[in-house]
């Protein structure tokens, strides 16, 4: 198991960590400047911090070959993203559960990423999402030669004609005459209406 560090400003939020950990060594740090001197541990930090450095210490924490756990007042998944985006191992509320904090500890010891339950069904919802996109796209372009599909992706993705000629190194009339054809394959008049086919 690795070592357990916790950092926080609010006192009451550390005594409650060290209740609910309590099988578990836990070191307590009062110091912002102590934390870099952290290494190989699992580091449990209040997002509510009141430092300017926190982006900073996150990245230092983890060159120092620590594993982070944020937690947060009221952990929202936009927030869970930007943190995960940063390297960090687990998110969740700061005053969860016993047992969900026993988890958070054990999956991310065992190099896991650990959310809370609405978080996660958050990020499947959107997983889901996506892939039925992807799956709409394959099957409107499915009749589309090789090269179509690469101009209707581009056009999908708002590049004009010259984007996407330059895009793909072909001729403007090129790009015009695979538009044509795609409008063709897909029962569409213009640019609006084949926007319209990848909005709910």
């Amino acid at each position: 198991m690795m070592k357990i560090v916790v950092y926080s400003s609010d006192i009451a939020l550390i005594v409650r960590w060290e209740k609910l950990l309590k099988d578990y060594e836990l070191s307590i740090l009062t110091e912002e400047k102590e934390l870099f001197l952290v290494k190989d541990s699992l580091l449990i930090i209040n997002s509510e911090l009141n430092s300017k450095n926190l982006n900073y210490i996150i990245e230092s924490m983890i060159k120092n070959k620590n594993k982070i756990l944020i937690l947060d007042r009221t952990p929202e998944y936009k927030q869970a993203q930007s943190w995960l985006s940063k390297g960090v191992n687990g998110y969740g509320n700061s005053l969860m559960s016993s047992s969900f904090l026993i988890s958070a500890v054990e999956a991310i010891s065992n190099d896991y990423i650990w959310l809370p339950p609405h978080i996660t069904t958050e990020f499947l919802k959107n997983m889901t999402i996506n892939k039925n996109k992807k799956n709409l796209e394959e099957e409107l372009f499915s009749g589309l030669t090789n090269a179509e599909k690469k101009v209707a992706t581009l056009l999908k993705n708002g590049y004009t004609n010259i984007n996407i000629s330059e895009e793909l190194n072909i001729s403007i009339n090129t790009v015009k005459t695979h538009i044509k054809h795609i409008y063709e394959k897909l029962k569409v008049k213009d640019r609006l209406s084949f926007a319209s086919l990848f909005t709910n």
